[in-house]
């Protein structure tokens, strides 16, 4: 008999430490989707780490509208900590897989769609790092830009300006990458 307690303390030990199945978690504006809940804790004060999956046919989903971005992704480990007026929001992000970023800013205009294999996030240094078969569009007020072919490529995303590093891929040492800059048709 002891044994069968043994063994049910045990199965209940196990099961409580596997990871939490499907499900969102929101901090203040923020928003996660996620199909397995990894792990989370929180460290250093207010701020709050948190390691999530998705499943198959169910990417992790973050939305933070604050911040103007949604991403979609594999995996992310994520940093959450209070901004200035005591919010929460997205500090880091590491996200893996096939990684969907969506940019969206009214004022001044600027968009950025992209994907690529890791996207890392710095909601400090206001940048968005993309690495491994980066495909980029963006947008502002007055061109249409697409990135294609690149290996990483860095976009700063500050007030008033965006500025965009790219580092090309290369073939036979020769690089492949391309940018291409339209400007916007303006209609009187």
């Amino acid at each position: 008999m002891r044994w069968l307690s043994a063994i049910l303390v045990l199965m209940g030990v196990c099961l409580y430490a596997q990871p939490q199945q499907g499900g969102q978690i929101q901090f203040g504006k923020v928003r996660i989707n996620y199909d397995t809940l990894v792990s989370t804790r929180r460290v250093k004060g207010d701020q709050v780490e948190i390691q999530v999956r998705g499943g198959r046919g169910v990417p992790v989903r973050v939305e933070s509208p604050e911040q103007y971005f949604i991403m979609s992704c594999a995996q992310l480990k994520a940093t959450l900590a209070p901004d200035e007026g005591n919010r929460l929001t997205v500090r880091s992000a590491e996200a893996t897989g096939q990684v969907n970023f969506r940019y969206d800013r009214s004022n001044p205009l600027s968009r950025l769609n992209g994907t690529a294999r890791r996207v890392l996030y710095d909601g400090q240094q206001q940048t968005v790092t993309f690495e491994g078969d980066v495909a980029l569009d963006g947008e502002d007020e007055f061109y249409l830009m697409r990135w294609r072919n690149n290996e990483r490529i860095v976009v700063f995303l500050e007030e008033d300006i965006q500025r965009v590093e790219a580092q090309s891929q290369t073939r036979d040492g020769k690089p492949v990458g391309e940018m291409v800059i339209e400007p916007k048709r303006r209609t009187p």
